[in-house]
């Protein structure tokens, strides 16, 4: 199985020094670790930003917050994008149904062209990405490479349903609650994409149970 390769965006010293931290106690995963270190690098900003503007205290906390929750929203999304990834190369190589198997191609593909534009974001506002998946990702894709035939097909598409169903729910939170930006664009862009996702892999479901 391929593994999603392993990079973090250019950071200044101190973000790259929290992360090395972070990476070697074992203590935070790779989404805590930049959802923290985007935290950081966002007050740091702000702190610089209101040194040099004449802005109230509650317009600061308010920006604060929403560049926040749109950092979260990526670090959260683009994790789930290398889940579904590697879940979705498992199933192109061991899918036994047909249309699981080119259901997962697919997937792959979609996936990694949404990543790519959250890297993109990222980039731009000097956020922070997850290298590696979350200790419960990491156990559901030991769970599933443990099964074969049917078992991994039902599996998988569980799995697929679930997910995008919680990304539905997410996208539709981010382009309704963040404020203009590169962040609320894109949710509002890959929402249908999601959506049509999540009706394919419906369809595949109810023709395997």
């Amino acid at each position: 199985m391929k593994i999603f390769s392993k990079k973090y965006l250019t950071l200044p010293g101190t973000a790259l020094l929290l992360l090395s931290m972070g990476c070697h106690s074992g203590q935070k995963d790779s989404s805590a670790i930049a959802d923290s270190t985007n935290k950081a690098q966002i007050a740091a900003t702000d702190s610089a930003n209101k040194a040099q503007i004449s802005s109230s205290d509650s317009s600061l906390k308010a920006s604060k917050s929403l560049k926040e929750d749109a950092s979260k929203f990526l670090v959260k999304n683009y994790e789930s994008g290398i889940y579904e990834i590697q879940l979705s190369e498992l199933a192109a190589t061991n899918a036994l149904d047909p249309d699981v198997k080119n259901l997962a191609i697919n997937m792959v593909a979609a996936h990694k062209a949404i990543n790519s534009r959250i890297s993109a974001i990222a980039a731009s506002a000097n956020f922070l990405l997850p290298a590696a998946l979350n200790a419960d990702h990491q156990k559901s894709l030991r769970d599933l490479g443990k099964l074969t035939g049917a078992d991994f097909d039902k599996k998988y598409i569980n799995t697929i349903v679930s997910g995008h169903e919680n990304a539905v729910s997410d996208y539709k939170d981010a382009y309704k609650n963040l404020s203009e930006g590169d962040t609320r664009t894109f949710a509002g862009e890959t929402l249908p994409k999601i959506e049509d996702h999540l009706a394919m892999a419906k369809k595949v479901k109810d023709r395997i149970k």
